[in-house]
Formats: C-alpha cells, structure tokens, sequence
C-alpha cells in the first residue's frame, strides 16, 4: 500500500479485498485519507464495503459527500450490506443528490437494504423524478403500497411504474390478493406496455401452470 508505483498499490486494494481480513481496514482506511488517485479511492471504498466490518460505516458515510459522484456511488454499493442505525438516513440524504446516478443508486440501496420505513421518503423521491425508487418501493412496500404507487396510474407513464409493480408480484412474501388486485389495475390500461408486462409476468408461472390460475 505504500508502494510509489500506483497500479502496485491498486493490486495490493484488490487482493486486500479479495481476502475479506478486518486488519485491513485500518491500513485501507488511513490510505483512503491520503488522498490517493480517484481509482484507487474508489477501488478503496469497494475494498472497505467487500470486507464488511462496521468500523468502516463513518468514513464510507464521509464519502457519500465526496465531490465526485462516481465515489459517492461507489461508497453507496459499499455501505449497501453494512448494518448500522446511520446508513438508512445517510442513504436517504442521497436521494436529494445533486448527480441522477447517485440518487438512483441510493434509491435501490434502500429498497435492497430493506429499509420499510423509507417507503414514504422513497415515494417522494419519485415524484421528484428519481423513477428507480419505484422499484424499491416495490421490494419493501405492503398492500397499502402497491394501492399507493396504483394511484399513479394514468397520471404518469406506466412504464415507469411497471418495475416497480414486477416487484410487488415477484416478491413471495406479497399477499396473493394484493397481487391480484395488482394485476386489475393494470388490466384496467390495457396498453401495449401493460400487455407485454402481462406476457413476460406470465412466463414465470411453471409450465403446467392453468391459463385460469
């Protein structure tokens, strides 16, 4: 890691990486803060999320500030894994970023986190525009959610909320009835994005599957 030749000092973030050992991150870490070129920054921040260790939380979370996106993005799938108290607000702070990209990627991460208690946070999100929070939403909503994000129907482009729906749907622990009512929502549309929504839904039912069911 202190090696003058960057692409040795990369190599050696990698492996650090690779091996998942918690005494790196201390070494990671005070490297990070020298200031190194922007790929080994980012390589860096990859390095601390792959390891894991809750040490890392405040100084990935310093990075969710860093003047470039592309590191903002990076300390996001970083701190995606990690449980602390502090990433859900730190995450949802993100989601007001200045970049499309990183509130994209805050917005996923919050629905991969699982984090329920940002669905109303999520849903202002995408009225902001930010139209990747749909499908957050649809990995952690309930009912009431789906009846929430079925509002919009009509009123914005149903192809932007379709991911969002696939969500709901695919989900197993989603209440067969909420699917259904779902589903009659957006049969209600019958457009061709509905329809081929319906198709490729379709195509994961087994395949002796009834046409009634």
């Amino acid at each position: 890691l202190k090696s003058p030749n960057p692409e040795e000092v990369l190599m050696s973030v990698q492996v650090l990486a690779a091996s998942g050992s918690k005494e790196a991150v201390g070494p990671l870490t005070d490297l990070l803060r020298s200031g190194p070129r922007n790929d080994i920054t980012n390589s860096i921040i990859q390095a601390l999320g792959s390891i894991g260790q809750k040490s890392s939380v405040a100084i990935l979370i310093e990075y969710l500030e860093h003047r470039r996106p592309d590191a903002r993005v990076a300390a996001i799938y970083a701190l995606e894994a990690l449980t602390d108290p502090r990433i859900t607000d730190a995450l949802e702070n993100r989601l007001r970023d200045s970049d499309a990209q990183v509130r994209s990627a805050a917005a996923l991460a919050l629905g991969k986190r699982g984090s329920k208690t940002s669905v109303n946070i999520l849903f202002q999100a995408f009225d902001r525009g930010v139209y990747d929070a749909a499908i957050a939403i649809g990995q952690i909503g309930v009912p009431t959610d789906a009846e929430r994000m079925g509002t919009y129907l009509g009123k914005v482009d149903v192809k932007l909320l379709l991911p969002g729906f696939d969500e709901f749907l695919r989900r197993k622990d989603f209440p067969e009835k909420a699917k259904i009512k779902i589903l009659e929502q957006l049969f209600e549309l019958a457009g061709p994005d509905v329809r081929r929504f319906a198709v490729a839904y379709k195509a994961t039912f087994p395949p002796d599957t009834q046409e009634d069911e």
